[in-house]
């Protein structure tokens, strides 16, 4: 399949290229529509790739801030996978739908939650994103952040009112997952939280606490350490 050059340059970052593909067409507007095999936009392949000063010239053409792909993807979900501050800023404000769901339910705060990029994060928390937002397998980004080990992400999450208490299908709450993935600097922040001790006891599906879970927990040194932190932060 032969692409229209405003999507191969979008895709190269070649701006001078764009700007003059865009400068001679008469129907721009049709062009930015123009779509890949998977659907994607010129819109999308650039912030696919990166290429900031091109995504900023077809926002500046009007290009569609919350068209999707094939799979239901943004251009602002492929800058908060990235973790581009300057893109996710740009398309935030050009009216990009910072709640949009790719088809596996997934926000872009679910993607810059599990890969750890703060600002980005920043960003689409006073974009009015909702941090609460449950993707298909019942994950929330402060779930994400805390299976993947990320820690200024879990903070800022919990400081914008993260609801400690979301579980997944799988009934696990942050604790669960903290555990499971033996992020001990994770637990240690969750271990100071007042509901702690309450969704330590709380059971998953497979009727598993979290504290039984770190009962069970192998290594024995990464089991002891946090257990030494539960010990220093609660007493018991």
């Amino acid at each position: 399949m032969d692409l229209d050059p405003i999507l191969t340059h979008a895709d190269s970052g070649d701006l001078d290229a764009m700007k003059a593909v865009l400068a001679d067409s008469n129907s721009v507007n049709k062009r930015l529509k123009l779509r890949d095999a998977d659907k994607r936009t010129a819109l999308h392949r650039a912030c696919a790739a990166g290429h900031e000063e091109i995504v900023a010239h077809l926002l500046s053409h009007r290009a569609n801030p919350n068209v999707e792909d094939e799979e239901e993807w943004t251009p602002l979900h492929s800058a908060a996978s990235r973790g581009s501050v300057s893109m996710a800023t740009l398309l935030t404000e050009a009216g990009a739908d910072c709640d949009a769901t790719t088809s596996s339910g997934s926000s872009a705060l679910h993607y810059a939650a599990s890969k750890g990029h703060d600002e980005v994060i920043r960003i689409l928390i006073q974009a009015g994103a909702k941090v609460n937002s449950k993707d298909r397998s019942g994950g929330f980004p402060l779930l994400r952040a805390a299976g993947a080990g990320r820690l200024q992400a879990l903070k800022i999450l919990l400081e914008a009112q993260a609801d400690l208490r979301c579980k997944d299908k799988s009934g696990d709450n942050a604790f669960h997952v903290a555990i499971n993935g033996h992020h001990t600097a994770i637990c240690e922040i969750l271990f100071d939280r007042d509901e702690a001790e309450k969704l330590m006891k709380q059971e998953n599906e497979d009727g598993k606490t979290a504290a039984q879970m770190l009962l069970d927990l192998a290594p024995a040194e990464t089991r002891d350490k946090i257990k030494s932190i539960w010990r220093e932060k609660k007493g018991g």
